[in-house]
């Protein structure tokens, strides 16, 4: 027989690649799985096998489910089998014990795989995330921390500007000083609402809707009521607090010039690049407040609508509208 140079003699090229993939696997830094058609799982690399302090034969079939936490393990499985019935890729995290007893986070990246265009099981990876995990954790304390430090600070002012109105003379000082109560009002809410995005982006379909409800209960003590008709759009924090304080502006316009029962908000993606953010009367009764007449927030307005780059403007019918057009970025 023939040598075949880099095979190792007495041993064919089938065999020296089924060596090279099992040197490769039990070396990778990650943990690695595979499973059958029937979605039990024959085989585990050396760092999986290490991690659990069990032999493949343990692991085998669910055995590598014996390890999974046990708030972790229903929803754990069901993604899996959900996955598999469906032939589809999936990630998910789940808490898994090592050998020593502790739990460590894991993130589990599984994908289906093909022999000859027939379905021949799942291929996954797992990394560990723990480190990753804490710290999230911990910014996650910090950050409410954060927002209660500035809440009570916002607290603070508003308690010193009530005394302010209280004790100044004219119908003209009081308006200013409530009008700066309401803005404080606002941050205060535009803050609630940004604190319970976890991502690095915000939502607008969901986060000015709950915003506007906000400041509506505070403003109008709840007898105005929103209908909103909005689409998911993702943007920065810095562009949707910007937004927020001018919803915040014409809300309250809106409330102490018309004192409208209903308004109407409306978020949609105009094209790939840009949104459009409208507020308006339902049926008629503030279109003074929406047309900027008579309403002292309108510079502010204007400024805040010219670092979110965006165009302001406004219709007037049987109820009047008040829109910004911006770009996402």
């Amino acid at each position: 027989m023939t040598q075949i140079e880099g095979v190792p003699a007495g041993l064919n090229p089938a065999d020296m690649g089924e060596l090279e993939f099992r040197e490769l696997a039990d070396n990778a830094p990650v943990m690695i799985w595979r499973s059958r058609p029937d979605k039990l799982c024959d085989w585990f690399n050396r760092p999986w096998q290490d991690f659990a302090g069990k032999t493949q034969e343990q692991l085998f079939g669910y055995g590598w489910a014996e390890d999974v936490h046990p708030d972790d393990f229903d929803r754990c499985v069901s993604i899996y089998q959900t996955a598999f019935d469906a032939r589809e890729p999936f990630t998910m995290p789940y808490r898994l014990k090592r050998h020593d007893g502790v739990y460590r986070w894991l993130l589990d990246n599984g994908a289906p795989y093909y022999r000859n265009g027939a379905f021949a099981g799942y291929f996954g990876s797992c990394i560990d995330i723990t480190e990753q995990r804490d710290l999230e954790e911990h910014q996650r304390v910090l950050l409410a921390e954060l927002n209660h430090r500035v809440k009570n600070n916002l607290q603070l002012i508003i308690a010193f500007l009530q005394l302010s109105r209280n004790q100044a003379q004219g119908d003209e000082a009081k308006a200013l000083l409530q009008g700066a109560i309401s803005r404080v009002h606002g941050i205060g809410a535009v803050q609630e609402e940004l604190h319970r995005s976890s991502s690095g982006t915000v939502d607008l379909g969901d986060y000015l809707p709950n915003l506007t409800r906000a400041i509506l209960s505070a403003e109008s003590g709840g007898t105005a009521m929103l209908t909103a008709q909005t689409q998911a759009v993702s943007v920065s924090f810095q562009l949707a607090s910007n937004l927020g304080l001018i919803v915040n502006e014409l809300v309250i316009a809106a409330i102490r010039l018309g004192n409208p029962d209903e308004i109407g908000l409306r978020v949609r993606r105009v094209g790939e690049a840009n949104a459009e953010v409208s507020l308006s009367d339902v049926g008629g009764g503030f279109r003074e407040s929406l047309a900027g007449q008579g309403n002292p927030g309108q510079g502010l307005m204007e400024a805040l609508a010219q670092r979110c780059g965006a165009r302001l403007t406004r219709e007037s019918g049987d109820g009047s509208r008040v829109s910004l057009t911006f770009p996402i970025a």
